[in-house]
């Protein structure tokens, strides 16, 4: 008789893990010696007997009544703790916490009374006490059982998770260590020690141990994903992937192996073997959901972006609270220009969030960026009272909002024209963000709004002095001057920076930029043809220097090359949708420019330039009160030089007969 009744024991072991309920079959009652053997207790070896018997046959309440009736005759240490043993079972815990208190009062070195006592603390957490002082109590008796017997394999195992998933990783390496000093540690030790050195960054040891663990139990999946994480964590997605493909030999084919497979290769930026596992997911159990959002991701890297809203769509239609699926969907609607159901799909999040009560720090996440989406698209509409708010709502929505939030919110108040509740803004945002350089040169760039330019100086210098000279510090500093309009001083700043970084072509496309607005062609175009050179795939400069060109009504062909060569690399752009219209209606070829502003036109309908390109090339293929209604659209989108849309349309009306 040397098992002992320890149902819920691995339960008992994991943090506030349910206890099962039921003694396993073939379980004998006997923690020590067998009470009875002596002629002198004949009755509770009766009792006992009966008891074993009925555990056989899984009669637990009335094993618990002769059990009870074997110790009113023997009160030997043994017995009482098979009893409080199976009173824990049975959810009894006052009463198998008085019995195992009796034990190790008669004998304070009973490891298993104190690793009783343990799981019956930790129980008691679960079920809604007071979790933090419970758990302090089932640490100290874990403790205490090892110090009985150093040997505890099951005290040890307790201890050590229990330490793992209360956060005190050291705790839990310190004692699997200990504990390996005096024996070898099983296979699940050694795999909870792992997944411990990978949690604190030791990434060499936790490779080391989880691979022993792998080698030895090579289907063992907890084990292949504690050491794939670790591998992918370091970026060797190969590796990780093979770990599954060789655990797909062993077992049957697996929807969750091909998820993982699936997810690796699209971190790995492989989107169309992505694309081929996570199909495989749905082939396998296609009511399995986990891979569509992974797949929406996939679909949208090779830029098939219809079936990536499909997959985000079916997993709506499975999980209608998922709010990542319908923020990845949203998301995707805006960058194929359908603001309208982008905003529907927002304003969805807002209100399934709203009606929940208290949310997750997830689901706060989520809704943070749903609020901050529509104020980009309301941003984007000129709308800036209406995205100051959305951005307010925002902030209140993070639980840890990060400075980006706040510089739009700035931003936001800046073109709306207040200027004093943007330094507001951007003083809180310095004030929590002291190092971050996006909202120092922000600060500066409401100096220049204000009119303070010789204090923006100052500024600009000091965060350029403290950035070392970075090539991002004068990137920033010449993209807030630029929007500012401040080309001559963009200019002189980015010929310094330039200077100090000649191989940098994000400086020499925005030189280029302030070149080209200060009417200094030639030498713009050298600039932004220096920043291809630099970077043929600068999609930026491609399409600058491209409309720049066509724009003057020169070298046209090149022109149209290099709109052709930026919308390569970011097919869907309006922006260069609407420059490869503009520099073929400067080469006569109306059908393909109308093609073409139109598309850029339904992916922003925002864009008065476009807007303006259109009622040019309609006014030139002699539709008059088309091209009216296009410049009177810019002028409502804002355009920048309103004066010469007028002209426009003043032009048109003059040119009109008088009516009598």
């Amino acid at each position: 008789m040397g098992a002992s009744v320890t149902a819920g024991r691995s339960g008992a072991s994991r943090l506030l893990a349910s206890i099962l309920l039921v003694v396993p079959a073939g379980r004998v009652l006997a923690a020590g010696g067998t009470p009875g053997r002596n002629t002198a207790q004949p009755e509770a070896y009766y009792h006992y007997s009966l008891a074993q018997q009925l555990i056989l046959e899984r009669d637990y309440l009335h094993a618990l009544e002769q059990l009870e009736n074997a110790a009113r005759t023997d009160s030997s240490p043994s017995l009482l703790l098979e009893l409080a043993q199976l009173k824990f079972s049975l959810r009894d815990l006052a009463g198998a916490s008085a019995l195992a208190e009796r034990v190790v009062a008669a004998d304070p070195e009973s490891a298993q009374a104190h690793r009783l006592l343990g799981d019956i603390h930790l129980s008691r957490a679960r079920e809604g006490g007071d979790a933090e002082a419970e758990i302090g109590e089932a640490i100290g008796r874990y403790r205490s059982a090892l110090r009985a017997n150093p040997a505890d394999e099951d005290a040890c195992r307790a201890l050590a998770e229990l330490y793992y998933h209360t956060g005190r990783l050291r705790e839990a390496g310190e004692t699997l260590l200990d504990f390996g000093r005096g024996q070898p540690l099983e296979p699940s030790l050694s795999l909870l020690l792992g997944k411990i050195y990978a949690r604190t960054s030791r990434t060499a040891e936790a490779k080391a141990v989880l691979s022993r663990v792998v080698e030895r139990a090579p289907g063992n999946l907890e084990a292949v994903d504690a050491l794939a994480a670790v591998l992918e964590y370091e970026n060797r997605y190969d590796e990780a992937i093979a770990l599954y493909s060789a655990l797909l030999e062993r077992v049957a084919d697996s929807a969750y192996l091909h998820a993982r497979i699936g997810s690796l290769h699209l971190l790995a930026g492989r989107h169309r073997e992505a694309i081929g596992e996570l199909l495989r997911v749905q082939a396998l159990n296609p009511a399995d959901s986990r891979g569509l959002l992974a797949l929406a991701q996939a679909y949208e890297g090779v830029g098939e972006i219809h079936e990536a809203i499909g997959a985000c769509d079916r997993l709506i239609r499975k999980e209608p609270a998922n709010l990542e699926a319908r923020f990845q969907m949203a998301r995707l609607w805006q960058k194929e220009g359908e603001t309208r159901r982008a905003l529907d799909g927002y304003r969805e999040i807002i209100d399934l969030v709203s009606g929940r009560g208290v949310v997750t720090d997830r689901e706060a996440s989520i809704l943070a960026l749903a609020h901050s989406q529509i104020g980009v698209l309301q941003l984007d509409g000129r709308q800036y009272g209406a995205a100051g708010e959305s951005f307010v709502q925002a902030l209140d929505s993070a639980r840890e909002p990060g400075p980006e939030l706040f510089l739009l919110l700035a931003r936001a108040r800046l073109l709306g024209g207040r200027p004093d509740e943007a330094r507001r803004v951007v003083m809180e945002a310095e004030r929590r963000f002291p190092d971050e350089l996006d909202v120092k040169v922000f600060s500066g760039e409401v100096l220049v709004a204000s009119g303070d330019d010789a204090g923006a100086r100052a500024h600009f210098k000091n965060v350029i002095e403290g950035a070392r000279g970075s090539a991002a510090a004068y990137a920033r500093i010449s993209e807030a001057l630029l929007r500012q309009k401040r080309y001559a001083a963009a200019d002189t700043l980015l010929k310094e920076g330039t200077g100090r970084h000649p191989g940098d072509d994000a400086l020499l496309f925005a030189r280029g930029a302030a070149l080209e607005r200060l009417g200094k062609v030639a030498e713009a175009e050298r600039s932004l043809a220096r920043a291809i050179q630099v970077n043929p795939r600068n999609a930026m400069a491609l399409n600058y220097l491209g409309y720049m060109l066509a724009d003057r009504g020169v070298k046209l062909t090149e022109a149209l090359g290099y709109v052709r060569r930026a919308l390569e690399i970011d097919p869907k752009s309006a922006a260069y949708l609407d420059s490869l219209g503009w520099a073929q209606f400067r080469m006569g070829q109306y059908a393909e420019a109308e093609e073409h502003l139109r598309a850029a036109l339904r992916s922003d309908g925002s864009d008065p330039m476009i807007r303006e390109h259109l009622g040019d090339l309609l006014q030139e293929t002699g539709r008059q009160e088309e091209a009216v209604r296009e410049w009177q659209a810019a002028l409502d989108a804002g355009h920048d030089e309103p004066e010469r849309v007028r002209r426009k349309i003043l032009k048109i009306e003059l040119a009109r007969p008088m009516t009598p």
